[in-house]
């Protein structure tokens, strides 16, 4: 045998064969979409902006005891007086204020992590609703941003990506049936 004839025998065969290709997107345990690091932090963000709100909320009423004016923002604007049905319905605004902006990111950031694509403008929604907090206090304040930053994350390609798994999984495309081309109307053949 030559040393040119080895050039036209081709490499071994164990070296550079293909193998199949495997759909890293899809986790092979359980046959679900993998979740990307941006849905989980934008979930987070989404969950965890409502802790300060609620934190700022419950100084507020802490500090509504002594110092009713400078508890809230809220409550510095109208002038009231101690015992006054405009003190409660402040207060009551306060905690329907804080249950908004809970209720928007707790369901943006739930079903964002569940993998529904509509969850992108229920992020808007929550960021929308979260300046809210704005009537509260600083501490209140603080929430904004996260969740503010949770809701962008969700309109990030690998996050439209997986809500775009999700929906192939649950919305799966059907099966293409042929149209019967030849139909026999009356008895068939064989029965007559």
């Amino acid at each position: 045998m030559s040393d040119a004839a080895a050039p036209d025998a081709g490499p071994p065969a164990g070296i550079g064969t293909a193998t199949a290709s495997v759909d890293t997107s899809i986790d092979a345990r359980t046959g679900e979409p993998r979740r990307p690091w941006l849905v989980t932090l934008a979930s987070g963000l989404l969950l965890g902006g409502i802790v300060p709100v609620v934190a700022g909320l419950l100084w507020a009423f802490w500090r509504s005891i002594r110092e009713f004016e400078d508890a809230a923002w809220l409550n510095g604007v109208v002038a009231t007086e101690p015992g006054s049905l405009l003190r409660v319905l402040m207060v009551v605004a306060l905690f329907t204020v804080t249950l908004l902006i809970g209720a928007a990111s707790i369901i943006a950031g739930h079903y964002a992590w569940r993998g529904f694509g509509w969850t992108r403008w229920a992020g808007v929604i929550a960021a929308a609703t979260s300046l809210l907090a704005l009537l509260i206090n600083w501490v209140a304040w603080i929430g904004i941003p996260l969740v503010a930053i949770g809701a962008a994350l969700l309109w990030t390609p690998p996050a439209r990506r997986f809500f775009e798994q999700w929906h192939l999984r649950r919305h799966p495309v059907p099966p293409v049936v042929e149209p019967a081309t030849h139909v026999h109307y009356g008895p068939l053949e064989r029965y007559r």
